[in-house]
């Protein structure tokens, strides 16, 4: 593993300085581990420059850091999903649209993907459900936005929620096959939208 940076120290007390420092840390590492098992709150508060009590000034434990990194992360997926979707009524173009960005965001954030989507979810922390909450979660909400899009697509449609999880699994599939086999001849990432929208919703 190439040698940890380190970042200058924060005086005590300087709140969100601080925070966002170890939300870094703590991002960067998993990054490079590639494993949340593997995070310690000695080398997260090492990379940032502080001593390891200073960790606990914002998070409770290394639970409540890892859940925070996830949900800033879910809020840059999100953002840059929303920002794809076409202010238009036709909901066909917004999935193709919202499809695309997916797989866009997964080539080019290849770190910050195999972060959020092969961490493993623990108790307490909100996934997807048929007729669950929204606005409390990030991530949540990202499927619960493609959901949207998915029923306005398939108005007739009994069960909306399992098509989009169909149609979400197809884009997850692709984009870390992608990266475990780049060399493999994979179909552009718009011809592979264009093939599961006629799957999921035209066929």
């Amino acid at each position: 593993m190439p040698p940890q940076k380190s970042r200058s120290p924060n005086p005590r007390g300087q709140g969100e300085r601080l925070r966002t420092a170890l939300l870094d840390a703590a991002r960067d590492l998993l990054l490079e581990l590639g494993d949340q098992s593997k995070l310690s709150v000695r080398a997260v508060t090492a990379r940032a420059g502080v001593t390891p009590n200073a960790l606990y000034l914002h998070f409770a434990d290394k639970e409540a850091l890892l859940r925070a990194v996830m949900t800033a992360g879910y809020k840059e997926f999100r953002t840059v999903l929303q920002a794809a979707i076409p202010e238009t009524s036709d909901p066909i173009e917004q999935l193709r649209a919202y499809g695309c960005a997916y797989l866009e965001f997964a080539a080019q954030r290849p770190g910050l993907y195999r972060v959020l989507f092969m961490t493993t979810i623990r108790e307490g922390v909100p996934v997807p459900a048929r007729g669950g909450p929204t606005g409390e979660d990030e991530g949540v909400d990202a499927f619960n936005d493609f959901l949207e899009i998915v029923t306005r697509c398939l108005p007739n449609e009994p069960d909306p929620f399992t098509q989009s999880a169909y149609f979400w699994a197809g884009l997850h599939g692709f984009a870390t096959l992608r990266q475990a086999i780049p060399t493999f001849p994979w179909p552009t990432e718009h011809d592979y939208v264009e093939r599961m929208i006629e799957m999921q919703i035209h066929g």
